[in-house]
């Protein structure tokens, strides 16, 4: 509660500060020149008043909260000093005695009657005693002792955020609700009720409250980006983006809201338009020092790498690097961005300079990825090797990578070995177990691929991915069909949309003698996402139903953005 040992001395700065001192008493007095500040009580600092002051410091320190508040309540009583009964007050809320609160609240309020701090401390303890109507009095009068805007508006935010913090949080949106309906015309009233309405979890009501303000103060930033927030916390993707639209389209120039118009859509994997909203950011942000424009420089380049534009991804990274020198995950992903495009030294030189803790460890596996890709698999082994992992976490990136490169040489054997491996040290690791029944299918061990993935559901029953792994093996590789429906089923009602899935859905139908469902399926799964694997299954089954010349289009397109998939070429060749 009073934060460490320097508490007690605090107190007595603060309290001896207005002293006089005689042999035995200590008077509060008004400061000379200063007829602003208050007049204090002239008390006598006797030795039980002392002696409640410091047992109330010290037993508060130690966590004796109930003796604590005892002790400085009667120290602010037997005074009536309103620093101690705001002392006194705090102490007692802290430990939720709201009894004692009241009293020294109440002291509190009559010793300082044009406090905001002390009739909003009555408030609160009104409220948690559920006594409404007088919560409101004193909330009222936090709200008429000044007249000034600014103020007023910060002090309903203020109160917003006490009444959000009590128990009695619908009691608290009711006492809001009475403070907004006597300012009609102050935009920030309906702003701080807004919020309280969040808090509370009415997002109806907090939705109508921002609106109001709105209307009283149509181009108010902070309330666009408020309402900007309600609406997709109710999930509305159609009128989120239409809000944001118009809201734009307003006020161009509102940067802030296009950011997070644009987080949005990365939130929601729209990653062209996002791209196009941070780029509009660059552009209108005039201050290349901001936060803003150094946040939406690197976003920009990042999603540039999301939808394989490389070229601007490095021009946008290297615009990161000089308002940011220091960004080291800005050159670990430059370094990505050349190793996507076969510039394998432009690549090393990128990974050898990111020197930040964070990102050193990610940097030099890509680096030993990298050396497999140039085709040199034994200095890409040893160098992941000479790796020291810091935890279990960055131990398992380094397994995971060396399987990546083993299985990208078809070498699945060794892979698998180096999982096995790994799997002695951690053996409930999903993550390594998922990789393992991978590497077991394409070695037909469906044995040890059904008893990782089943580990896997044991731990995490609503795995997607590994229902859909086991559902799509069984499909494929036995005839367990109706176990391998069920399984799919399960994944697809999880994940409804994944490309993935529905490629599975689509062969256990084809395999069940379900022609029609089957192709739908995969026509939707290829409609998502232009996937090799997808295209060979589809091209497979319109082959089967006679429609030869639509089965070479499908895999003749798919050949063209990845020549070198194995399952692509396999079923091509079969068919040929």
């Amino acid at each position: 509660m009073f934060n460490r040992s320097r508490t007690l001395l605090l107190l007595f700065v603060v309290f001896m500060a207005g002293c006089v001192t005689s042999q035995q008493t200590a008077s509060v007095a008004k400061p000379v020149n200063k007829p602003d500040k208050p007049v204090l009580p002239n008390v006598e600092l006797t030795g039980k008043i002392l002696y409640d002051i410091l047992l109330g410091e010290i037993a508060g320190y130690r966590g004796h909260l109930a003796i604590s508040v005892t002790a400085l309540t009667s120290a602010a009583e037997k005074t009536r000093d309103p620093r101690l009964a705001e002392r006194a007050t705090l102490a007692a809320i802290y430990a939720k005695r709201y009894a004692e609160a009241g009293r020294n609240a109440a002291l509190w309020v009559t010793l300082r009657p044009e406090s905001a701090e002390a009739h909003s401390a009555l408030g609160m303890v009104m409220l948690e005693t559920n006594n409404v109507e007088a919560s409101i009095k004193h909330f009222r009068k936090v709200l008429q002792i000044s007249t000034d805007k600014n103020i007023l508006k910060q002090r309903f935010i203020r109160i917003a955020a006490v009444l959000g913090h009590r128990r009695n949080r619908k009691s608290g949106l009711k006492i809001m609700r009475a403070l907004v309906q006597a300012y009609p015309k102050e935009a920030g009233a309906q702003y701080a009720l807004a919020h309280l309405a969040v808090r509370v979890g009415d997002l109806d009501a907090s939705l109508v409250a921002i609106n109001q303000a709105l209307k009283i103060r149509p181009k108010w930033h902070e309330a666009t980006l408020f309402k900007a927030r309600i609406l997709i916390s109710k999930k509305d993707p159609v009128r989120i983006q239409k809000f944001f639209e118009q809201a734009l389209s307003d006020n161009p120039g509102a940067s802030r809201l296009r950011e997070n118009y644009a987080r949005y859509l990365v939130d929601i994997k729209q990653w062209e338009k996002a791209l196009k909203q941070f780029k509009a950011v660059v552009r209108r942000v005039s201050n290349l020092k901001s936060l803003l424009y150094k946040r939406s420089v690197f976003a920009t380049g990042l999603l540039s790498i999301q939808v394989s534009n490389f070229t601007q991804a490095e021009k946008y990274l290297l615009m990161t690097l000089e308002v940011s020198p220091d960004n080291d995950q800005a050159r670990l992903y430059l370094g990505q961005v050349a190793e996507r495009q076969d510039h394998f030294a432009l690549a090393a030189k990128w990974y050898s300079k990111v020197r930040d803790t964070r990102y050193v460890f990610e940097a030099q596996v890509r680096y030993g990825v990298m050396l497999a890709k140039q085709g040199n698999l034994i200095a890409a082994r040893s160098h992941l090797h000479s790796i020291k992992p810091g935890s279990d976490q960055e131990r398992i990136k380094l397994v995971l990578a060396e399987e990546q490169i083993l299985r990208s040489e078809k070498k699945f054997k060794e892979a698998l070995k180096v999982l096995t491996s790994a799997l002695k040290l951690l053996p409930k690791n999903k993550e390594l177990l998922y990789a393992r029944a991978l590497v077991a299918e394409r070695l037909d061990k469906l044995d040890i691929h059904e008893r990782d993935i089943r580990e896997i559901l044991k731990q995490d029953p609503d795995n997607a991915h590994a229902l859909n792994a086991l559902g799509y093996t069984l499909a494929d590789k036995t005839n367990r069909y109706q176990e391998a429906l069920k399984l799919i089923q399960r994944a697809m009602v999880l994940r409804p949309n994944d490309p993935f899935i529905l490629d599975s859905m689509g062969w256990v139908h084809y395999r069940l003698g379900k022609i029609k469902e089957a192709i739908q399926y995969l026509r939707k799964a290829l409609s998502i996402r232009a996937d090799a694997e997808i295209s060979a299954h589809l091209g497979e089954i319109l082959w089967h139903q006679g429609k030869r010349g639509e089965a070479r289009s499908v895999w003749k397109k798919a050949l063209r953005s990845t020549p070198n998939n194995d399952a692509l070429l396999d079923t091509i060749k079969k068919y040929k």
